[in-house]
């Protein structure tokens, strides 16, 4: 094993404790160039041994490039796909191509400032007070919060939606900060439990696309009768109200839950006198729901009765003279 030795002398130090501190700012700096770490990722099979990745958001300390010295593809039916990468600093703080990453030149910068100040030894010029400047404007551009916003539903025409009938196409819509256009987002559609229990419907998965995620979907209807509210609403009224609601997930990132969608029904349905066969039009009809509710029309030249935002259960209807 090879030991690197480095001596620290200077006519600044005071005493014995202002040397100590100096060396451990040194030994800090150092060690910092060593580190390891584990970094678990969405599926990327182009991920290799020798790559170099740049992490960051994990501190001051820890941000930077390492390099990839072993990696772990895993694929499995609960987890899906994932990319397990085993990482080293990149303690040359050098790329291949000979120049150093951003985040890697204001740590360097951040580092040698500390231990100046420390030594009292600092000294600066001009020129490389203008680059330091320069350095820390491009990593601060370069730093970004991922956040998703703002989760609803829409008609086709951009409406926002609170009810919706079985079939109709809606659309899952929500705002992306400092996420690119193409990442692929996660949408989760839950059935609302009033025991809190929701039941998964289904995921979907969609594109960012100028700085917006909005994914069609065909409703359905999924019964809820397996909580104390909906099985009281049972027997009560003979049918349970299905209510959906969804997240969006991308980029590390999990949007708030969005606004509950209700589920409504709709019949379109000819109706023919019993005795005659003759087909009932231009007929007075009421219907009644179990919900003691009641709504009224006419039949149309063929006999159709249609009504749409109906709550699912048993009806009755009538017709008129």
């Amino acid at each position: 094993m090879i030991y690197k030795v480095w001596q620290l002398s200077s006519s600044s130090f005071t005493d014995e404790k202002d040397a100590m501190e100096v060396a451990r700012s040194v030994l800090l700096v150092r060690s910092l160039q060593f580190q390891s770490c584990e970094a678990k990722t969405e599926g990327n099979c182009r991920i290799r041994p020798g790559n170099r990745l740049t992490v960051k958001y994990l501190g001051k300390h820890s941000d930077g490039e390492y390099l990839v010295y072993s990696v772990e593809h895993s694929l499995s039916a609960q987890d899906g796909y994932f990319t397990t990468c085993h990482l080293k600093r990149n303690f040359c703080g050098v790329s291949n191509n000979r120049s150093i990453s951003a985040i890697d030149r204001e740590r360097i910068d951040r580092q040698s400032s500390n231990a100046q100040e420390e030594t009292a030894a600092a000294t600066s010029a001009s020129g490389n007070q203008t680059e330091s400047q320069n350095d820390t404007e491009e990593s601060n551009a370069e730093e970004k919060s991922p956040k998703i916003s703002n989760p609803h539903w829409e008609d086709e025409n951009g409406k926002t939606l609170t009810k919706a009938l079985i079939g109709d196409e809606v659309f899952l819509c929500a705002d992306v900060t400092d996420i690119a256009d193409g990442a692929t987002a996660t949408i989760r559609i839950v059935e609302k439990d009033n025991d809190g229990n929701d039941d998964d419907l289904t995921v979907l998965t969609d594109k960012v696309q100028d700085g917006k995620i909005r994914c069609d979907w065909k409703v359905v209807y999924m019964e809820d009768n397996d909580d104390t509210e909906s099985q009281k609403e049972m027997e009560e009224k003979g049918y349970t109200l299905p209510e959906y609601a969804f997240t969006v997930e991308c980029d590390g990132v999990e949007s708030d839950e969005s606004p509950q969608l209700d589920v409504m029904g709709w019949i379109k349905t000819q109706f023919r006198d019993r005795r005659t066969g003759k087909l009932i039009a231009n007929r007075k009809y009421t219907i009644y729901l179990s919900d003691d509710t009641i709504k009224k029309g006419t039949t149309d030249s063929d006999g159709f009765v249609y009504e749409k935002d109906l709550k699912h259960g048993e009806y009755y209807i009538e017709f008129g003279e």
